[in-house]
């Protein structure tokens, strides 16, 4: 199975142009993995052997939009993952030449930069996606077969070449539609879920089912606040078809199925899937559950912690041969280290405990700077991926509980440095901006949708809640005016826990 959007290969529906919303992840494909390096021991880290032939991508920044507004050309940009199959194993001189000629390319990691990910919101990766000069997307294609490249770039650049004005005028228009205000409320967030949940298998929406636990917490929260019992079972009945299913193997979770029957998993293994399916079962708290919550806490800690390093690994591939991803992330560290928390008191295990202190070693080490802004990928240098609100949010929240636990001030003083960046840098008048600055196309905007992992306001609403600021989190929870689907999960969970903090303190 292929997800696949954006401009159609046929002539005749060349222009148009497709928005639709997926949540990110390698899309589904039929085609084994490419080649890589065995590993015996799986916490041993090895190097991912990249499919494609060698192109000359460019790399990302004000000059790529620079050079794109000088020369007036489009912006190609290719969204690949290690652990996805590429879009050019074997590029023609001609596939070459068309590129260099006609666009300004980049390739993009959606792992190390999410925040270009989800702007682009390609819905899946490998992904290409062709953006006006200044940045505005009018074409998303992804996981098309490599065959087609070639000719789908062509049929592209003649597209744009002489119909550049319809497609400015689509784009426009697009840019131009708002979503309808009001009052946020909970309860649509809860008639959302019922309306996408699937009877059949249990979960929500399809084809291709993911786990969604934003969705699945939120229903446990809705059911424990408002005495909604369906709630409960929906999420549950969705759990338990997970947990029955292949996705569930060896202690872990897949990222999805390509299938609504959950029976045809897609092996990528996740740490921001296991610090969330942990949380979840700890919650829903029956002894299937929390034998399970046990079973993944053997796995995070026997094959996902590097205890050398103190660093909880990213990202697993599972097939005939594993690849591990050797970056260390700050938000996935810091996910971890919650989910361990929460599982050392539930389960009154203290290896948790431990795993979570020596974790949040690493992360002060190596993921927070001087000012307390928290970079994505921990260790580098002048990123501009570093400063994200999801990143600070989790950062803030796991060593906020860290020092709640072990009472040590270290943890204290950064949580503070993090606050305090995120209220100087990414504060707003009712909620936090996304990132601290616009970078070239990437915008600011206030965050509070899902997309995939919760929103960095829902996180944001958790840590301000945990640490007693009544002022914060009564301003947060009372910003958001719109009409919700189910993607607003995360928030809706926030303000059920946080929102009444003003009142229930008179």
């Amino acid at each position: 199975m292929v997800l696949l959007h954006g401009i159609s290969t046929g002539s005749s529906a060349m222009m148009k142009l497709f928005l639709a919303l997926f949540l990110a992840g390698c899309a589904p494909v039929d085609e084994e993995l490419p080649e890589m390096v065995a590993m015996e021991d799986p916490t041993v880290v090895a190097e991912w052997i990249w499919t494609d032939g060698q192109m000359a991508w460019g790399g990302w920044g004000e000059q790529l939009l620079a050079l794109a507004q000088r020369e007036d050309r489009p912006i190609l940009i290719y969204l690949a993952a290690p652990g996805c199959e590429g879009l050019f194993p074997a590029p023609t001189s001609g596939l070459n030449q068309l590129i260099a000629e006609n666009f300004v390319s980049v390739r993009v990691d959606p792992f190390k930069r999410p925040d270009i990910a989800r702007h682009y919101d390609a819905g899946g990766w490998p992904a290409l996606l062709a953006a006006l000069p200044d940045g505005r997307v009018f074409a998303r294609a992804v996981d098309i077969p490599p065959a087609n490249v070639e000719p789908y770039l062509r049929r592209l650049h003649l597209a744009y070449e002489e119909k550049r004005g319809i497609i400015v005028d689509k784009v426009q228009r697009v840019g131009g539609e708002r979503e309808a205000e009001a009052s946020f409320e909970v309860a649509a967030v809860y008639r959302a879920c019922v309306a996408a949940y699937d009877s059949t298998y249990g979960g929500f929406g399809g084809p291709s089912k993911f786990l969604e636990t934003s969705v699945l917490r939120f229903l446990l929260a809705y059911a424990d606040a408002r005495d909604e019992q369906p709630a409960r079972q929906m999420a549950l009945r969705s759990l338990d078809a997970i947990l029955d299913s292949p996705l569930y193997a060896n202690g872990a979770f897949y990222a999805y199925s390509a299938t609504p029957d959950w029976n045809a998993p897609v092996r990528e293994i996740d740490a921001l899937d296991q610090a969330a399916m942990l949380h979840l079962l700890l919650e829903a708290g029956q002894p299937r559950y929390l034998s399970a919550a046990r079973e993944l806490l053997d796995f995070i800690a026997g094959e996902f912690f590097a205890a050398d390093e103190g660093v909880f690994r990213g990202r697993r591939i599972d097939a005939e041969q594993q690849w591990t991803d050797p970056t260390f992330y700050a938000d996935r560290q810091a996910a971890l280290m919650r989910a361990c928390l929460a599982a050392s008191t539930v389960l009154e295990d203290d290896r948790a405990k431990r795993l979570a202190l020596q974790a949040g070693d690493a992360l002060l080490a190596h993921c927070i700077d001087d000012n307390g802004g928290v970079r994505h990928v921990c260790g580098a240098q002048n990123s501009d991926a570093s400063g994200l609100l999801v990143d600070q949010a989790l950062a803030a929240l796991a060593l906020w509980e860290l020092g709640q636990v072990s009472g040590e001030v270290r943890f204290a003083d950064a949580v503070d440095r993090i606050a305090r960046y995120m209220e100087d840098r990414l504060g707003g008048p009712v909620a936090f901006y996304n990132r601290a600055e616009p970078i070239g196309p990437l915008p600011r905007f206030f965050s509070h949708r899902d997309a995939g992992r919760p929103a960095g306001n829902a996180l944001a609403l958790a840590f301000y809640g945990r640490r007693g600021d009544i002022e914060r989190s009564s301003t947060l929870a009372g910003g958001l005016r719109i009409v919700p689907d189910r993607a607003y999960g995360s928030w809706a969970r926030a303000v059920l826990r946080y929102g009444g903090m003003a009142e229930s303190s008179l």
